[in-house]
């Protein structure tokens, strides 16, 4: 089984740091309960679906100024990948009103996943989670009985929670809106608009079409519209036994610096790009490839076997196990972390155990990976890529700011640990 990273592990069991020539891992406690810390787990995921690696929060949402109106929805995917709140329509009870354009045609989108996309209307909601609250939030609630999914929106259709393996995903990435000024420019030959956002006029076949929307009607980080504690967020799991867990408690704070609980310390600050991208090498010594830090992925997903020289898995039973990686022994592995520039950085230890063998009675597990692959979503991703997954946040405490807003000591974009 798993031998990565054992004296590491320990350490930070014990709040020693860990590594003085740059593991990535520094002290790691987890914030007590708090008005801005909401509990996470990592555990069984959906009852009859399951799901390894889900990190998952409960949240409200409420009838737009109604205290009575009011749904608490759990097993909601916490995502550092994507800005937004997500809910699928088949959990959700209210009716909460939509959002219109100018000639009151229903708002839609078609988000991207690297693996897929979902499709829904825009609705607005009041959102809380711990004791921050935010007013009038654009929510998107995934369904396509109300407007059919457009053809335009391609990839896999993650809209059916035993496929999405969540009831909605929270997106708390560091770019304050998930599309931004691209998709607030008019649609139109050579226009910069990605065309992801829809007006629908009706239910007919691509009674949907392609739109400019406002930055203000496009899903953001809902973090950034709390009262306080309002400039970013941070995951913080335990480290975890070496054969992984059955499940796992932590805690997501929110803001950076607002209070003694959320201060940035000793992390190591990783200046990203607009578009929340680093840089990874692998081997250390290798060629710097695009690179992402992701809770909303299950794995660490990098660069292909070919390159790697560690086989993927095959079983004719689960052919879908084709997606991570399976050596005949855990591989003990080091990358190297750089700004997106390809400047400073340090080195980051990891795992990749044989995904086959591990443990059918755990969930949540630091070494499970696989090959980066091309998006079948047409998002843009390079074919080469490394997704520092779920596995990446055991044992560390991961910071990630919003766009703009302020943090005491270091100019964003960036990430840290």
């Amino acid at each position: 089984m798993r031998k990565a990273g054992v004296a590491c592990t320990y350490a930070v069991l014990v709040g020693v740091a860990c590594g003085s020539s740059g593991t990535g891992l520094s002290p790691n406690v987890i914030a007590l309960p708090a008005d801005n810390v909401a509990e996470v787990s990592v555990d069984y995921g959906l009852p009859g679906i399951g799901y390894l690696n889900g990190l998952f929060a409960t949240v409200t949402v409420c009838v737009p100024g109604s205290t009575s109106e009011c749904q608490a929805i759990d097993h909601v995917l916490v995502d550092t990948g994507s800005s937004g709140l997500l809910l699928l329509g088949s959990v959700l009870t209210l009716s909460l009103p939509a959002l219109t354009d100018d000639k009151g045609a229903t708002l839609a989108e078609c988000t991207q996943l690297i693996s897929g996309s979902l499709w829904g209307p825009l609705r607005s909601a009041d959102f809380s989670i711990a004791n921050e609250q935010a007013k009038n939030l654009a929510i998107e609630v995934v369904e396509e009985s109300t407007y059919p999914m457009p053809t335009s929106c391609t990839g896999t259709d993650y809209g059916d929670p035993n496929d999405l393996g969540a009831n909605g995903i929270l997106g708390v990435r560091t770019s304050l809106q998930d599309c931004g000024p691209p998709c607030s420019a008019a649609v139109g030959r050579g226009s910069e608009n990605p065309g992801i956002y829809y007006a629908c006029s009706s239910a007919a076949t691509d009674g949907c079409q392609p739109t400019a929307v406002s930055l203000a009607q496009q899903l953001s980080n809902p973090v950034a519209f709390f009262s306080q504690d309002n400039n970013g967020t941070i995951i913080e799991l335990p480290a975890i036994p070496e054969e992984g867990a059955p499940s796992v408690l932590g805690s997501l704070v929110f803001g950076i610096g607002t209070r003694d609980n959320n201060g940035l310390g000793q992390a190591t600050v990783i200046p990203i790009d607009l578009g929340a991208m680093f840089t990874t090498k692998y081997p250390t010594n290798g060629n710097a490839v695009t690179a992402f830090i992701d809770s909303g992925s299950n794995a660490t997903y990098f660069l292909d076997s070919g390159t790697t020289h560690i086989p993927t898995c095959f079983s004719a039973k689960y052919p879908e196990v084709s997606a991570f990686y399976c050596p005949t022994s855990t591989q003990n592995l080091t990358a190297r972390i750089l700004d997106y520039t390809g400047q400073g950085g340090l080195n980051v230890n990891f795992g990749v155990a044989n995904a086959l063998n591990l443990s059918q009675y755990n969930f949540a597990f630091d070494d499970l990976a696989g090959p980066s692959g091309a998006p079948s979503s047409g998002t843009g991703f390079p074919s080469s890529y490394f997704d520092w997954g779920l596995p990446f946040f055991f044992g560390r405490n991961v910071f990630t700011p919003i766009e703009g807003e302020v943090t005491t000591g270091h100019a964003g974009p960036f990430v840290a640990f």
